[in-house]
């Protein structure tokens, strides 16, 4: 077929297109679907086919890949895995990846064997620090850091052996591992040289400073603030250290210059301009900036906010509904989480003055209980 003109709409290669087209416009039950027709009847295809056609192997493998990243996503992990182990069969030329994959599936579903089998891979490969450092990854979201610790100070070795490559991606896996075992200076040695290695990793330095200012570390956080290049990021954290040291007249000066920046003008750091807005006590510029932007840029902690705004404008309905959307986004991600962050919930308690409200929407944090309730 002439690259002039398209596939048909019931071709293998229609069906493709179409699929990624439901996923690109946020139908992903509705991709899945097709998806699911669309492998079922490649992998019936008997071999004399395949052998004519071998670009429809080429196309069985890719929808696959396709429909498991789709359940995964979902965190239909079972799913993603059942998809996924067809591939063993059809394309045993890439065993190992597939073995990479259903291993790394089998971990987000929080079985053990999928730990042993990416040990299993690392062990067989010695020399191949992309390995370990998964290996380190893994263990990391299953809480394992000693593993973890072990597996990293491997790929770093390896990775200097090799004239450094991937030693960012290790030592930024360093720094998550350091952060989350409360090793704040490691964290930051770690951070520091990745950024050496990958300019690109200083996007990241919003981590390294918000780190720093929750541990109270305020005059070094601002010099990692200053490095942030992301004006929205920036401005943010400024007021938020000047006011979390008393000086509230220069914080809300600080988010007020925050508030007058463009966000669409910004890929990224769009939280700290709507964060900004609110805190200054009207949230009806963030709100409708929300109601355009949210089905493109929405995130779980965009949607906290956004349910923060609607709190402080006294609709606790519509709260409840936008914190619950983003309780079903964090389910899906590693680790899970069913609740809200109680730093979230201090946010929605200093914002919202109706206590009504506020009874209603407690339920959705995981507020840490005290004797004063």
């Amino acid at each position: 077929m002439s690259s002039s003109q398209p596939p048909l709409r019931d071709s293998y290669e229609g069906m493709y297109n179409r699929a990624l087209a439901l996923t690109r416009s946020g139908d992903i039950e509705g991709s899945i679907g097709l998806f699911r027709r669309l492998t079922s009847r490649l992998a019936n295809l008997p071999e004399s086919i395949l052998r004519r056609r071998p670009e429809l192997g080429d196309l069985h493998q890719q929808a696959r890949l396709q429909l498991t990243s789709l359940l995964s996503s979902e965190a239909r992990y079972a799913e993603a895995i059942e998809v996924a182990q067809v591939l063993l069969d059809t394309h045993p030329g890439e065993a190992r990846r597939w073995r990479r994959e259903l291993a790394v599936l089998r971990c987000a579903k929080g079985e053990e064997s999928g730990l042993e089998e990416l040990q299993a891979l690392a062990e067989e490969s010695p020399g191949e620090p992309e390995a370990w450092l998964l290996l380190g990854t893994e263990n990391r979201l299953a809480g394992r850091f000693a593993d973890s610790r072990k597996a990293l100070d491997k790929a770093l070795t390896l990775c200097q052996e090799n004239n450094g490559e991937d030693c960012a991606d290790v030592y930024y896996q360093q720094f998550l591992l350091f952060k989350e075992m409360k090793q704040m200076d490691d964290a930051l040695a770690a951070w520091e040289a990745a950024e050496s290695h990958n300019p690109e990793i200083g996007s990241t330095v919003r981590q390294v400073y918000e780190l720093l200012t929750q541990a109270g570390r305020y005059s070094d956080a601002l010099r990692y603030v200053a490095r942030d290049a992301n004006r929205l990021q920036a401005g943010f954290q400024q007021g938020l250290i000047a006011s979390l040291t008393g000086r509230s007249l220069e914080a809300r000066e600080e988010w007020r210059q925050v508030a007058g920046l463009d966000p669409n003008e910004y890929q990224y750091g769009h939280d700290a301009w709507v964060e900004a807005v609110l805190r200054l006590g009207n949230p009806d510029p963030a709100l409708e900036w929300l109601q355009d932007s949210l089905p493109r840029v929405g995130t779980p902690r965009l949607l906290v906010l956004s349910g923060i705004g609607w709190a402080m404008r006294k609709d606790a309905e519509l709260a409840g509904l936008l914190f619950q959307q983003a309780i079903n986004m964090q389910r899906r991600q590693r680790p899970p989480k069913k609740k809200l962050d109680s730093t979230d919930w201090q946010l929605l308690d200093s914002l919202v003055k109706d206590e009504e409200v506020k009874t209603a929407l407690k339920p959705y944090f995981a507020v840490i209980a005290t004797l004063w309730g």
